[in-house]
């Protein structure tokens, strides 16, 4: 393990007990891609004490120095939802019946 030349910022996450700011009080890398981080719930009351994972998943950008021992998929930025195909339905092709129903006279 290397060391940083720089203070890590770690991202907030709200407690999910109560909601309230939960600060990170430490963390230990399970792999190259993973960490495990420990967080205590800021508010008194509360306290509640648990662990999160942050997980290197995919690629946005490829690395001018990749790791050869590191394998990820290249992605976009943001995942696309479930819905996002563009078929259209299959009655759109029809004319509405109020429009071919002849007139009454």
């Amino acid at each position: 393990m290397t060391k940083r030349s720089y203070t890590p910022r770690v991202p907030g996450i709200a407690c999910p007990h109560c909601g309230a700011r939960s600060i990170a009080r430490g963390s230990v890398e399970i792999d190259i891609l993973t960490r495990e981080l420990r967080f205590m719930c800021d508010n008194v009351d509360c306290g509640h004490t648990f662990v999160a994972q942050l997980a290197i998943y995919r690629t946005v950008r490829p690395s001018m120095t990749p790791n050869p021992s590191v394998i990820l998929p290249l992605g976009e930025w943001r995942s696309r939802p479930a819905n996002d195909d563009q078929r259209v339905p299959v009655n759109d092709n029809e004319t509405p019946a109020a429009e071919t129903a002849p007139t009454p006279g």
